[in-house]
């Protein structure tokens, strides 16, 4: 009987993460770790990391910041557009390597 009912409970599990999968994007930004609400219900996206994220790559994953930009999260792309503008200025700005 114990085997039954742990696999039933990890049916259960696995059925819970699955539709967690399904249903939101775990983002990882520089503040932390937030759940947003996916619009399109897929697996694709489950995890993303956005703190190094620059404009290109906002394109390639554009359900990510539709769900961002749904849930109110709109600071998160805001965020990182001003960080990826930072570190290219700071690139631009920085002296020659052989310069002191």
């Amino acid at each position: 009987m114990r085997r039954l009912t742990t696999f039933v409970m990890g049916m259960i599990t696995g059925g819970l993460l699955f539709w967690g999968a399904l249903s939101f994007h775990l983002v990882h930004a520089k503040d932390g770790i937030h759940l947003v609400p996916k619009v399109q219900s897929t697996l694709t996206d489950t995890y993303v990391d956005v703190r190094d994220f620059g404009p290109v790559d906002w394109l390639h994953h554009a359900d990510v910041a539709q769900a961002l930009q749904a849930a109110g999260r709109a600071d998160l792309i805001e965020a990182a557009a001003e960080d990826a503008l930072k570190t290219g200025l700071d690139r631009l700005l920085a002296p020659p390597a052989g310069n002191p």
